[in-house]
């Protein structure tokens, strides 16, 4: 992999956070209020079958989930219910939605482009974010190896090199496409090779078997890089890469509660494949006077 100059990332935002549902008592989802002016070329029922996908995309909910009566989006997106029912009516059709009589209108799997997404300041796993989505996650070249500390790993584990590790290497698949080469390691003092081969499930993450084990992880530091990817490059060839493309590149320390670091993980994601964003206080401004 190929790290550009200035690669390093310490924040990224998603500019269309905003667009998104919501949770509310009742209705399960509402919609978040915004202007359609800005989509002028194409007709209007395509405009809004669009902004209900784009709404969808950005929503924390799972396939089965009833999205709001047409009445919520008449008012919402400031259109006529027949332009909303056509917009409605072209995603039933392509098998996003599905009508029930008396019951509403379903989510019945995610829209194309829907991506995992991560508030960076939260420790959540991938799995549970998959879950909210509605996506398959699997894994293929998963390999579990008793390995020692390689100098990185020995500096984020806070170990001497040579260090008994376990490494845990695969392809993280999103609905049977490869999206990730994720590699993880952790001391063998706290997971076996062996235990993590009986209990280690392929579409979840190695964090989730952690907490399930009782292992009291605490929070993570995570630092993340934009890099390119070629097809002969060891990652490339796992991606099953046919020319060079843009990649993340994430690498995370879990920590226990007392500070002792317990996992490490890199990980390599395709684009289209995953957003991150983070919500930020005020800290300190300069005045300007």
């Amino acid at each position: 992999m190929v790290y550009p100059d200035g690669g390093r990332l310490t924040s990224m935002f998603v500019g269309r956070a905003t667009r998104r549902f919501r949770r509310g008592k009742g209705s399960g989802i509402g919609l978040d209020r915004h202007d359609l002016g800005s989509l002028n070329r194409e007709p209007l029922y395509v405009k809004v079958e669009r902004r209900i996908e784009d709404l969808l995309l950005q929503g924390r909910y799972k396939a089965g989930d009833r999205i709001p009566p047409e009445a919520d989006l008449v008012a919402s997106l400031g259109v006529s219910r027949v332009t909303v029912r056509a917009g409605m009516a072209r995603l039933v059709e392509r098998g996003v939605l599905e009508r029930r009589q008396g019951s509403g209108t379903f989510l019945m799997r995610p829209p194309g482009g829907v991506r995992l997404r991560s508030g960076l300041e939260r420790l959540e796993t991938y799995t549970v974010h998959a879950e909210r989505l509605g996506l398959k996650l699997d894994s293929e070249d998963l390999d579990v190896e008793d390995v020692g500390a390689r100098s990185e790993e020995a500096a984020a584990l806070e170990v001497t090199e040579g260090s008994p590790l376990v490494r845990v290497s695969r392809v993280l698949l999103i609905e049977g496409k490869p999206a990730a080469w994720m590699v993880d390691v952790v001391p063998e003092s706290v997971l076996g090779a062996e235990e993590i081969r009986e209990r280690f499930r392929p579409d979840a993450m190695l964090l989730d078997l952690l907490v399930s084990e009782g292992v009291p992880v605490g929070f993570s530091q995570m630092f993340i890089e934009a890099a390119m990817v070629g097809p002969d490059d060891p990652v490339g060839g796992k991606l099953r890469l046919k020319e060079p493309s843009a990649a993340l590149f994430l690498a995370q320390t879990m920590y226990l509660a007392d500070g002792c670091p317990v996992q490490w993980s890199r990980d390599t994601f395709l684009p289209g494949n995953l957003n991150l964003h983070v919500v930020r206080e005020l800290f300190e401004v300069r005045k300007l006077t």
